[in-house]
């Protein structure tokens, strides 16, 4: 009995070993940002737990990132000459992030992941919050995502962090 216990546990331990996956799908990593809480009960595959905590610390580093704006919406509509448009929308409650991205001009129109990678290297440019003077958010806003100043109406909605919900409007 002891011959047949001792030949199985390799055994098994052979067959767990080759059914482990070890590799991190990077695609997986961006777009899910739920943890993932993988374990595993035996202690000679510890790589399985070390990609489950790497994924989780880059999961809470994302996390982290989405929640240094200084608003938790935004949205961005700027009208030019001949109906061409360009919308940029952002809003992140209770970590559901949404987002959606419109350059009419370039004909990008995406949403979700692809959305949000877009727009996030300009929304981590902008700065300013409920206090800052109506004109200096304009002037960042235009910088930050590079639009031209030959706009026919500019409309900017924001909620900030402390609640708060102001609107921008300009017009030229």
């Amino acid at each position: 009995m002891k011959v047949k216990a001792l030949l199985t546990v390799p055994l098994l331990l052979g067959v767990l070993a080759g059914c482990g996956d070890n590799d991190v799908d990077q695609d997986e990593v961006v777009t899910n940002p739920t943890p993932t809480n993988e374990t595993t009960t035996n202690n000679a595959d510890d790589t399985t737990t070390e990609n489950a905590n790497q994924t989780n610390e880059e999961n809470a580093g994302q996390q982290q990132e989405v929640t240094s704006y200084n608003f938790e919406h935004f949205d961005l509509d700027v009208e030019y000459a001949n109906d061409v448009s360009y919308n940029a929308e952002y809003t992140n409650t209770q970590n559901n992030i949404t987002a959606e991205f419109e350059d009419e001009a370039n004909k990008v129109d995406v949403s979700g992941d692809e959305a949000y990678n877009q727009i996030s290297p300009y929304l981590g440019q902008l700065t300013f919050d409920e206090t800052t003077e109506d004109q200096e958010v304009l002037n960042q806003v235009m910088t930050a995502f590079g639009l031209e100043d030959n706009y026919t109406e500019f409309e900017l909605e924001v909620k900030f962090l402390n609640g708060e919900k102001k609107e921008y409007k300009f017009n030229k």
